[in-house]
């Protein structure tokens, strides 16, 4: 049997493979395919990028990029539920820590809006994400229900909740 051309053939299709599939990767990157989240450093000139790509249910009243630290106040208003502003609260520092490079801290402040006559809104809740508390693999958190959501931020994050918090949100007797 003519078994050197049959395995020459088999080596040279094999080879023709394997270059054209490192190759296909080469000819379009913007392809969601084959294009991958890359970090860079976030400053007040690419924030708004950032930004913009969070899937946020609340209004987002002021953002601060200080060196390592990014500062975000998000506005509630009457109608906003707590699944939203806990969903919130975990989106800014995932994303932030995922898009970045540089930033190191996220502080996220949510303010009443619904009690705001003098343009001073109160605050209901507060989160400080370090990035060495958060984990970058963990996946699926945005379709728990918000107590599991409220209990993971509270692990992970440094949480605070003012009385005003509480008063919205803790079932009266």
């Amino acid at each position: 049997m003519k078994w050197a051309p049959r395995l020459f053939i088999i080596t040279a299709l094999s080879i023709a493979v394997a270059s054209a599939l490192s190759y296909l990767s080469q000819l379009d990157e913007s392809l969601s395919v084959f294009r991958t989240v890359k970090a860079h450093p976030v400053s007040e000139n690419n924030i708004v990028d950032v930004v913009s790509r969070m899937q946020l249910h609340l209004r987002i009243r002021r953002v601060e990029v200080n060196h390592a630290v990014v500062s975000i106040d998000l506005l509630a208003v009457k109608t906003s539920d707590k699944s939203d502003m806990l969903s919130d609260m975990y989106e800014v520092p995932t994303v932030m820590f995922a898009s970045s490079t540089n930033i190191n801290q996220v502080l996220v402040r949510v303010l009443d809006a619904s009690g705001d006559r003098e343009g001073n809104p109160q605050p209901l809740a507060a989160v400080d994400a370090r990035r060495e508390r958060w984990l970058p693999n963990e996946a699926g958190l945005r379709t728990r229900n918000a107590e599991e959501l409220q209990q993971y931020l509270d692990t992970r994050f440094r949480m605070t909740y003012t009385s005003k918090w509480q008063e919205r949100f803790t079932p009266k007797s």
